[in-house]
């Protein structure tokens, strides 16, 4: 069967999967015929599938690869950078079947395009070299803007996506503009708050906590300047307000208390060190599930969307007041290399409840009550998106740290030592003077004779206790079961 739309609302990918599987069964009488007449064509289909393949795989594969300075990053980048050029000449010339209105999607492209060509400009010129021929005092500044620009890239690639899911499904025109801008903004902003808790959890918490602050610092800063955007923008923020309706109270208020609860848990922990940690942060997600879960809608299918989203959002509070108190009575480690499992739940269900709340907008809300899916199918349809962005971004974050470990690996190995010898690591404090060496001046290895034993015993012993370095060099070989 076709997927295609309603009147003026197509069906996502993942939707039109969903109804299939619905469709054989007699749900209450519902009409569950997408096929409208409206064909997409195969041009269009090309766009998608090209597009995705480019910004959704080769490009982000492509970042880490440049980051961790992979042989592979100059060809992935390469071929994404060809087929994104493809798709986007597939994406303007497309004709017949299904006319998209004048939407952002298009508009936003350019933005891309040019941005794109940038990078890619600079990838080209800093892997040209140039310093090689004459003093190049530039370089470092392009090395600065290339980087930036590829991370610029993927939070564009992912406006660019969402865009493109509303021109295909036909949503926010009209007077529906302004709440589907709302549903977008902070549906994406928990999903931002899930990935950044996800980083820091998988790679940036040993660096976070150099800086001696606590983790809930930033959050706080974070739920302080929103709690202030929201504060004074849901009220009359795109179109002309007439007068205080019950959700825009509600939303108001949702963003003074995010304000008031942000600003007294920054407050608290300004001078706190990476050890001390907070509750509040998680306590404000608490209230804001439970404010938005018992949010009346319009009809009873809303409610009972924005009630899972709230379920989500109060399961990401508890859970991780739960990961905090384990955490300060050391039941959970944040020294080892792993991250405790449960300490991935928090993280997911924040992503969750912002998938959750941009599905809840009220063009998508409708359409799925005409088609007939029951809140059950539409939930656990979105729960599976939520499980597949997860994993995607903890498998370019776990891609990140495997490149990182395997290139600590390669390391120039000792010569080996006559005999039953063998090689030991010490402190870098420890002197070698008077040890017998193979190697040219400089070498950092030396080799021990029997007559070294006791000096070396008794040096050995010195540096461990004064402890001045953690730094180690390889020294020569002992005899085994010294």
């Amino acid at each position: 069967m076709k997927g295609a739309a309603l009147p003026r609302a197509g069906r996502a990918l993942a939707l039109l999967a969903l109804a299939r599987a619905a469709h054989g069964h007699d749900h209450h009488g519902a009409d569950m015929n997408f096929d409208t007449g409206e064909p997409i064509s195969w041009v269009l289909r090309a766009h998608i599938v090209v597009m995705a393949t480019a910004f959704g795989v080769l490009f982000p594969i492509g970042l880490v690869l440049g980051l961790r300075r992979s042989m592979l990053h100059v060809p992935v980048q390469a071929a994404g950078g060809v087929l994104a050029i493809v798709g986007f000449i597939l994406g303007h010339s497309h004709g017949g079947g299904r006319d998209f209105p004048d939407n952002a999607h298009s508009k936003f492209s350019w933005f891309m395009l040019w941005l794109l060509l940038a990078q890619l400009g600079a990838g080209a010129y800093l892997k040209l070299h140039t310093e090689r021929r004459f003093n190049d005092r530039v370089r470092p500044y392009i090395k600065v803007a290339h980087r930036y620009m590829a991370i610029t890239m993927i939070v564009a690639t992912y406006v660019q996506v969402l865009l493109g899911v509303v021109a295909w499904l036909g949503y926010c025109y009209d007077g529906y503009f302004g709440q589907c801008l709302a549903h977008l903004i902070m549906g994406s902003s928990f999903l931002a708050y899930g990935i950044w808790l996800l980083l820091l959890l998988r790679l940036a918490g040993p660096w976070l906590n150099s800086f001696g602050r606590s983790p809930e610092l930033y959050d706080s800063v974070m739920i302080m300047a929103w709690g202030l955007f929201n504060t004074f923008t849901e009220h009359g923020f795109i179109e002309k307000a007439h007068g205080w309706s019950h959700k825009d109270l509600q939303h108001t208020s949702l963003g003074v208390i995010w304000f008031c609860g942000g600003l007294l848990a920054t407050y608290m922990l300004r001078k706190a060190s990476a050890s001390e940690r907070s509750l509040f942060p998680a306590v404000i997600l608490i209230f804001t599930g439970c404010a938005m879960g018992s949010h009346q809608q319009d009809t009873d299918f809303s409610t009972r969307v924005h009630f899972v989203f709230g379920l989500s959002l109060v399961l990401a509070g508890l859970t991780r007041c739960i990961e905090i108190l384990l955490i300060t009575v050391n039941l959970i480690r944040t020294d080892g290399k792993e991250p405790n499992p449960f300490q991935y739940m928090s993280v997911f269900l924040l992503c969750h409840s912002g998938m959750m709340f941009m599905s809840a907008n009220h063009e998508n809300v409708e359409a799925m009550e005409r088609i007939g899916i029951d809140i059950g199918t539409f939930s656990l349809g979105y729960l599976s998106i939520s499980f597949l962005l997860f994993f995607y971004a903890y498998f370019l974050m776990q891609l990140f740290a495997e490149l990182g470990a395997r290139g600590k690996k390669d390391v120039t190995p000792l010569p080996m030592a006559a005999g039953d010898a063998e090689y030991r690591s010490v402190p870098q404090s420890l002197e070698v003077r008077g040890l017998h060496s193979e190697d040219a001046p400089g070498a950092t290895h030396v080799l021990f004779d029997a007559a070294d034993e006791d000096e070396y015993s008794a040096r050995a012993a010195a540096a461990a206790a004064s402890a001045r370095s953690s730094d180690e060099i390889e020294l020569g070989p002992m005899r085994p079961g010294q």
